[in-house]
């Protein structure tokens, strides 16, 4: 159309120049007319293209990328969603705000007193389980850090104010399922000690998010607070200054709550329905957290029981029995922790202090208790016991304590080397107010059908400290050792005392007793803990690293009560990936 415009144009030039006559300039008029439409209707078809094309553009645009695509394929997505930040090569996997992030940590371990892995338990054989028998050579998971799947976001929603949010959640990587612990204490409900795997209380209950699940707002000058479940500054105050990083296969105090983040009760280092804040002023942090109660308080009862009794005697049941109306209990597990910690040149230094109220040490029920006997002890000694009782998936404790605990850190960086050094001190007292029978205490959800809350004749006191130290040989290879030592005073009856000793459990019959033939030792009289080890952590990538290493530890007085046997040595190698 063009071309035909343009040969229009050199005629009407042609006879203007050479002069032609009146018909000859009619004729010339009508071309000229008839290339002005054609000028418009090339003007407008050139419009209609260019729309076109930009429309075509636009739905490529947003189609989703195909399947197959590359990181370095994203560089095609660029400004169709110019106020998001792409994901780049070998960077988070964040996307408008949101990252998702991940580890999955296993590896292969030895122990020479050990049980079966449980599919349920989140942790190997590394420190000494009480009915640990046999070597245990196989599968050890989790060993540098616990395997997680998780979310997080921020998005501005004013100038300086941001939504956060965070959803995460522990695994196994052995078996597949949710991080479990008290869990795999029901697998062992009613079984033979000389039958248990691995098992143990701890803060994650096989729950959707059971590692942290919280919303809330940041700014940079006001802090963050949130509203959820997140782990304690105690949790996170052990991750900062243990020199393994809280690696539960080199670490007492990272694969058990007992001695730090859970304020002696391995379950508490994480809080549901509570609030944290955090905030930073220079070199300076500060953070609050609060745990409402929550839950049901349970009660004397059994949840079918006859034969109701209350009696101060220490016998499982009562032969002159004395019917009781059933007593509720009402929860009062609030809890709250404050930390303080700031930095100067190469030293760091934290410190936490909280308390929790009915606190609570979850336990595996006996033949006796599975069976449907249910006994209650009120915190000064009365004790109501039902037989008779539903008790499956339920769990027994024999601690219930009101807390108060403080712990410090600090962590000192000299080129190559990193030192690190912590101190807990622990107090526990019986509860002022009853967790009954039928309490959900327990992470999880769990019910207890058998409880105690007069544990503590007088106060426990735990105190835990440890050094250690991390060296970078090089970019990829972290060395790293720790020794840690825990505690504990005589808190029992004179009669629970009278039975301090060195006596164990012998590991084929089950029984012991003392020189002097009482019966062994109380888990009440004073004891401690030595633990120490070392390991080597190589970096192939950011992303994954390989390690080896071992760890011993050593249990002596009250805290050996029970055990079958009171060391261990527990090699683990292994690989992490991290996304």
């Amino acid at each position: 159309m063009k071309h035909k415009f343009m040969a229009a144009a050199a005629v009407i030039s042609l006879m203007t120049a050479t002069g032609v006559s009146h018909a000859q300039t009619a004729a010339v008029t009508t071309l000229k007319q008839e290339a002005d439409a054609l000028k418009k209707q090339n003007e407008a078809l050139e419009l209609r293209l260019n729309k076109l094309e930009k429309q075509q553009a636009a739905q490529a645009a947003a189609q989703p990328a195909p399947s197959s695509f590359m990181a370095a394929d994203l560089s095609s997505l660029k400004g169709v969603l110019p106020s998001c930040a792409l994901p780049v090569p070998d960077g988070p996997l964040t996307f408008c705000g949101i990252t998702v992030f991940g580890t999955i940590d296993a590896g292969v371990g030895y122990t020479n007193h050990g049980l079966p892995i449980n599919g349920n338990l989140y942790l190997g054989d590394a420190v000494l389980n009480s009915k640990a028998r046999n070597a245990y050579f196989g599968i050890s998971p989790n060993n540098l850090s616990v395997s997680v799947l998780g979310i997080k976001g921020a998005t501005e929603i004013l100038p300086g104010l941001s939504g956060v949010f965070w959803a995460s959640t522990n695994i196994n990587p052995q078996s597949g399922r949710l991080a479990n612990a008290p869990g795999s204490q029901v697998d062992n409900n009613g079984a033979s000690v000389f039958n248990y795997s691995n098992n143990g209380d701890g803060s994650r209950g096989g729950q959707a998010f059971n590692d942290q699940l919280f919303v809330g707002l940041s700014s940079p000058t006001f802090g963050q607070l949130t509203f959820g479940r997140h782990r304690t500054f105690a949790t996170d105050l052990v991750g900062a200054y243990d020199a393994t990083g809280g690696a539960s296969a080199f670490s007492l105090i990272g694969y058990s709550g007992s001695y730090v983040s859970g304020q002696a009760f391995t379950g508490n280092g994480r809080w549901d329905n509570s609030f944290k804040y955090r905030v930073e002023y220079g070199p300076v942090h500060a953070g609050a957290m609060y745990k409402f109660a929550d839950g049901n308080g349970g009660s004397n009862y059994g949840s079918a029981g006859g034969n109701v009794c209350l009696t101060a005697a220490t016998a499982a049941g009562c032969s002159a029995s004395t019917l009781v109306g059933q007593v509720f209990a009402t929860p009062k597990n609030d809890a709250a922790q404050f930390s303080l910690g700031g930095s100067y040149a190469h030293f760091d230094i934290d410190g936490v202090i909280g308390y929790y109220h009915q606190a609570i040490t979850t336990s595996i029920l006996s033949a006796t208790q599975a069976g449907g006997v249910d006994t209650f002890v009120s915190n000064t000694g009365l004790r109501t016991v039902t037989t008779g009782n539903n008790n499956a998936n339920t769990l027994a404790t024999t601690s219930v304590s009101d807390a108060t605990a403080g712990a410090i850190g600090a962590k000192y960086t000299w080129e190559q080397f990193k030192f690190y050094a912590g101190w807990s001190h622990i107090i526990l007292h019986n509860p002022a107010n009853n967790v009954g029978i039928g309490a959900d205490n327990a992470q999880g959800g769990y019910v207890l059908s058998s409880v105690t809350n007069n544990s503590f004749y007088t106060a426990k006191l735990l105190d835990t400290f440890w050094v250690g130290a991390k060296y970078a040989y090089n970019p990829q290879t972290d060395i790293v050792a720790e020794y840690q030592h825990v505690n504990q005073n005589g808190y029992g009856s004179p009669a629970n005392l009278l039975t301090c000793g060195n006596a164990t459990i012998n590991p084929v019959t089950g029984g012991s007793t003392l020189a002097n033939g009482t019966a062994a030792r109380s888990g009440a009289c004073s004891g401690s803990i030595n633990s120490g080890s070392v390991f080597v952590d190589y970096h192939f990538t950011k992303r994954f690293d390989v390690y080896g290493g071992v760890l011993v530890n050593y249990y002596s007085g009250g805290l050996a009560a029970g055990y079958f046997y009171t060391s261990n040595v527990a090699p683990t190698v292994g690989a992490r990936f991290t996304f």
